[in-house]
């Protein structure tokens, strides 16, 4: 399940929000406000694809950097065994 499944559907429109707390007894300035809190918590927490993309090639450049040293440290470690027996 997805992040955005298991929001309520009003949080894709501040419109129905507002038009939601003010409905339960919200002024205009109250509800305006929480408005504005809940767009700017939601905006600031969702991953967009370019920031998963970007965050998974650096995970992926980190592991192939990884790798590569473990393989390196396993050839050099058997070259040197191999000057020695």
């Amino acid at each position: 399940m997805s992040y955005t499944e298991t929001m309520p559907k009003y949080f894709d429109n501040p419109i129905k929000i507002l038009h939601h707390l003010k409905e339960a007894g919200f002024t205009e300035q109250q509800a305006e406000a929480q408005v504005e809190i809940f767009t700017d918590y939601i905006d600031h927490n969702l991953v967009t694809k370019k920031n998963l993309k970007n965050a998974l090639q650096e995970l992926e450049l980190r592991l192939t950097i990884k790798t590569a040293v473990i393989v390196g440290s396993i050839v050099g470690f058997f070259s040197l065994m191999e000057k020695f027996f």
